[in-house]
């Protein structure tokens, strides 16, 4: 492994603490809450502690003289199996910066689930947290590190009458035109499950153990619904642009049109190619020496509607949404963190070639929906600048994986065969979405909390959120929005009692400031429990 330089050392001390960075003091000791931000990153994405660095970021140093016991003590802790289980792999490394001594501790991410001291411990933004007596966090944790686990699990009672056959029938009409002499054409439903590993049948009894990908795949709408009733796609149309969609006073809608998706992933990419038909623009060019022309739409989209249904984390129960509005589309997904993708903004080429549901990908492949690894990038490189030459692609990854894509100048008209007007967009559309006098609102990831359904932020009514607008209705705009956003706040709490001031006010683009007088004007109703780093939030009523 490459040694750490010191000029290194001084930008990481410079970035803050996130969730991959740790400043620790330790200047004469090493700290138990070391041994805890260990434990978080071998559980988590990995990451990197700092000994001898303030939490501010400034460099102090340790003793020069017990630099080499703190080293001896780091390694000789973390290969006690009564302190660590199972024993992690990694050796500090003593620097010099800025004429003091520090420590480096580049802590990878684990391949197995940790635990110090009997206590398991996760990473949630910079803080470290105790998930030992928190069973759905803790399942969560588990569950992310075998990742393959969900899509190969066997799915009890699952039977070939709970798969859709008119699925298999579609598949096949695809190859019959693209492919054929495909196999598929000459093997029966369950022989193409067998074939692709989505089914395991026990080679002493002959019974067939229909898998999770199966059901993802195949699935009948009520059976999935009986074995995965939190499973969800949501497209929507927004007649705005996603700055506008973000200002609750220009926009107040929160969509024009919408399609809630519950069938089969199969379904789902054709329902969401359809989708784009409906409200993006038609792209078409002439590649050189050719007489035929390609539907960009077609070909940069598809990439993109294929990376949200074959890479979202299907056992969170998280909904996966695809947003089109004015000038751009985004998808977002529920995600495990993997050393391969870290958490953060990412770029296009910073993607890494990995799959989490490798049986969901292979499927696709078959149905040429996919390519090989990697191409998803590199079609999406290709067409974007041919469908909108100022293209922008941004990326960020966490517990969603949020992909957005600008596909149009917001100064530009709107093409006449893609967005619709104001006027059209008023309409019910022709797919059966409902009008805004109907149509249930949703939350900006659709998610809901074990056991409680969570209210859409700007579905909150007064009463339960107990902010007093009596005093300030002179300025009516501000109202609003300051409504808006505390009705954000509660939102986010109820989503993830962990989550920070700092995360709340990344999510609501609102200033670090800003949010913690809405906290405070919150008093009452919430309450922060334990320390600013690795406390939680409690509702009060």
């Amino acid at each position: 492994m490459e040694l750490m330089k010191e000029e290194q050392f001084i930008s990481l001390s410079q970035k803050g603490e996130c969730a991959q960075i740790e400043y620790k003091t330790c200047t004469e000791e090493v700290s138990e809450s070391l041994y805890e931000t260990v434990c978080s990153f071998l559980n988590h994405s990995g990451g990197q502690i700092l000994v001898g660095v303030k939490d501010d970021g400034e460099i102090v140093g340790v003793n020069p003289a017990k630099a080499a016991k703190l080293k001896t003590n780091i390694i000789t802790s973390i290969k006690n199996k009564e302190l660590f289980v199972p024993s992690p792999y990694f050796t500090p490394e003593i620097m010099e910066v800025n004429n003091k001594t520090v420590l480096f501790l580049d802590i990878p991410c684990g391949q197995y689930v940790y635990r110090y001291n009997d206590r398991f411990w996760d990473r949630n933004g910079d803080a470290d947290i105790d998930v030992t007596d928190h069973p759905e966090l803790l399942l969560s944790l588990f569950e992310r590190k075998n990742p393959h686990l969900f899509e190969e699990r066997i799915v009890k009672d699952l039977t070939m009458n709970d798969l859709d056959h008119d699925t298999f029938q579609f598949c096949r009409n695809i190859l019959a035109v693209i492919k054929p002499g495909h196999p598929w054409l000459q093997l029966t439903d369950e022989e193409i499950l067998v074939h692709t590993h989505i089914a395991k049948k026990d080679l002493i009894s002959g019974e067939l153990g229909l898998k999770y990908a199966a059901l993802i795949l195949f699935g009948k709408e009520e059976a999935i619904e009986d074995f995965m009733p939190r499973y969800r796609f949501e497209a929507l149309f927004h007649m705005c642009t996603y700055e506008q969609y973000n200002d609750m006073r220009q926009f107040p809608n929160r969509y024009d049109d919408r399609r809630t998706m519950r069938c089969n992933l199969i379904k789902v990419y054709d329902e969401l190619t359809k989708f784009t038909e409906r409200y993006l623009p038609d792209k078409f060019y002439l590649p050189s020496g050719s007489t035929r022309r390609e539907d960009i739409r077609w070909d940069l989209f598809r990439e993109i509607i294929a990376n949200l249904c074959v890479h979202a984390d299907f056992s969170s129960g998280y909904a996966c949404f695809f947003h089109v509005f004015k000038d751009r589309v985004v998808t977002k997904n529920p995600t495990r963190l993997s050393p391969e993708n870290p958490e953060g903004e990412l770029t296009l080429q910073q993607l890494n070639n990995y799959t989490k549901n490798p049986l969901l990908v292979r499927v696709f492949h078959e149905l040429s929906w996919v390519e090989d690894m990697g191409s998803g990038t590199r079609n999406i490189l290709r067409y974007a600048p041919l469908y909108y030459p100022n293209y922008k692609v941004e990326i960020n990854n966490g517990s969603q994986f949020i992909f957005s894509i600008t596909y149009m100048d917001v100064t530009s008209k709107v093409e006449e065969n893609g967005t619709q007007n104001k006027k059209m967009a008023s309409k019910i559309g022709e797919n059966g979405t409902q009008n805004e006098k109907m149509a249930p609102k949703i939350g900006e990831n659709g998610t809901q909390s074990e056991g409680m359904a969570l209210k859409k932020f700007d579905e909150l009514n007064d009463d339960e959120l107990q902010i007093s607008l009596n005093d300030t209705y002179e300025n009516k705009k501000a109202v609003i929005k300051k409504h808006k956003r505390q009705q954000g706040v509660i939102s986010l709490i109820k989503q993830n009692k962990f989550i920070t001031a700092e995360e709340i006010a990344e999510r609501l683009d609102a200033g670090l400031r800003t949010i913690r007088r809405d906290i405070e004007d919150l008093r009452g109703l919430i309450e922060h429990v334990g320390p600013a780093k690795g406390g939680y939030w409690k509702f009060l009523k």
